[in-house]
């Protein structure tokens, strides 16, 4: 314990002075790109003061969708919304027969958290002048509300329809071809950058690929029962024949000195 104390604080000191390093570092890089025409740092700022822009709007207008039901929510009479608030009615014998859950009580604070943030943002809110609620909040509740409908839409279309489950099918096909290919092409033609390999040809013959499986899974079983016990011997044969195709082409390129003038790997 003593070794550890006696470290802690060089440590500590080693990583400040590494920050420190890799501060200068930025400076410097950004000087000398600034000296040869690279950079400018009119266009860094306006460009990181137009993202930290977008993303405040976003999360006010999040905020502003959850805290408000609508426009007539925002713009009410605050001093009478503090008048006559409904009591809370707690039941003390359920309360203290209720066994306890960590898990629960976790998850119980989370949302108590979250809704504390939000309790907080509607108390500001409501605590600023009408005019600025008309004109600055109710446009960002409109913008949240919208924002928030999409995705709840768009989550369920995802999860609870046959065109989710088929873009969900396509995605992770796609995602497993993409993978397995870049490892086996970057060990099969390691002089190669996985740029190149990377080709949009490539990426858009792996794509099909996965779009092919996605609807053979799709229509199969309507018209071959036995399908589903023979379903990933398909997909397997049929990926494995895409990516040896794909795989011939590249060392044919490589063989016409066609793919970065790089002898072929493969024999």
């Amino acid at each position: 314990m003593a070794d550890k104390k006696k470290r802690a604080p060089g440590a500590v000191l080693d990583k400040v002075f590494d920050a420190a390093k890799g501060a200068a570092d930025e400076v410097v890089n950004k000087a000398d790109r600034y000296l040869e025409g690279e950079y400018d740092p009119k266009a860094e700022t306006k460009k990181v003061l137009v993202k930290g822009t977008t993303t405040l709007i976003l999360v006010l207008s999040l905020l502003s969708g959850a805290a408000f039901s609508g426009p007539a929510d925002i713009n009410q009479d605050t001093a009478g919304s503090q008048i006559n608030q409904p009591p809370i009615v707690m039941d003390i014998d359920d309360y203290a027969s209720t066994t306890v859950d960590d898990d629960d009580d976790d998850a119980d604070e989370q949302k108590t958290a979250k809704a504390g943030v939000v309790a907080k943002f509607r108390q500001a809110v409501l605590s600023l002048p009408s005019p600025i609620r008309l004109i600055l909040i109710t446009p960002l509740w409109a913008i949240g509300t919208a924002i928030m409908t999409a995705v709840s839409w768009l989550w369920g279309v995802i999860f609870s329809s046959p065109i989710g489950a088929f873009i969900a099918s396509f995605a992770i096909g796609f995602a497993v071809l993409f993978g397995l290919f870049a490892v086996t092409a970057k060990m099969i033609f390691p002089n190669i950058p996985l740029r190149r390999l990377l080709s949009k040809r490539n990426i858009l013959i792996l794509a099909g690929t996965a779009l092919t499986l996605s609807i053979i899974d799709a229509l199969a079983p309507m018209y071959w029962h036995q399908y589903p016990l023979i379903a990933a011997a398909v997909k397997v044969l049929l990926a494995a024949m895409i990516m040896a195709i794909v795989f011939y082409r590249i060392n044919k390129l490589i063989g016409k000195g066609k793919y970065m003038n790089l002898p072929s790997p493969v024999a």
